[in-house]
């Protein structure tokens, strides 16, 4: 009966031992991590990232941006009658002339159609694939509405460096602009190819 016993346990171990092997090899995933897709730093879906172009009176700022939202012109209700309104959004960094207007603004106010040095640029928005555009638009006349830095933080999809999520500090702009044009890269690539044919 002993015997019995001890030889039933061992049974019942190893097949117990065998059912949770195959279930947790069943559930593994992988972990090889994916191709990073976008800006040199962030993962974008399809790697599509916003990537834009700055038109100083003093020179030209490009930078990479994390967030781009259209909120007025050609995404408003009839695209007419509005002035373009967009905003960007970045972890802090090298954008000196950028810093520079969103400091005229923060100690001077609003404009009000008054210009000074670092108000009243032109802004070009690329949406980058590859390095290459696929969607762009340009910004004339551009002015910083509002500014703010924040924190952002506890965001399982944002900012994941090193495998970990963690606080990232944001610059926030939104800038008002006198005009908008649309630009639609792919099908200017396209023509142009088949010009040369």
């Amino acid at each position: 009966m002993k015997n019995k016993t001890i030889m039933t346990s061992a049974i019942a171990t190893i097949a117990i031992t065998a059912i949770a092997l195959i279930l947790g090899l069943s559930q593994t995933q992988s972990t090889s991590a994916a191709t990073p897709q976008g800006n040199n730093v962030y993962v974008f879906a399809e790697g599509v990232n916003p990537h834009a172009t700055f038109s100083f009176r003093n020179g030209i700022e490009v930078s990479d941006f994390q967030v781009f939202t259209q909120t007025s012109g050609l995404s408003g209700t009839n695209g007419r009658g509005t002035q373009p309104e967009f905003m960007l959004v970045r972890v802090p960094g090298n954008t000196p002339y950028l810093y520079q207007a969103a400091d005229e603004l923060l100690t001077i106010g609003n404009r009000g159609g008054i210009d000074w040095q670092y108000n009243r640029f032109d802004v070009r928005i690329d949406l980058l694939q590859a390095g290459q555009p696929v969607r762009s638009f340009g910004y004339e006349g551009c002015e910083i509405n509002s500014y703010r830095i924040y924190t952002d933080y506890d965001k399982e999809e944002a900012y994941v460096t090193g495998g970990k999520t963690g606080f990232a500090l944001q610059d926030e702009y939104k800038f008002l602009c006198m005009g908008e044009t649309p630009l639609n890269p792919l099908l200017e690539q396209s023509i142009k190819d088949k010009a040369n044919q």
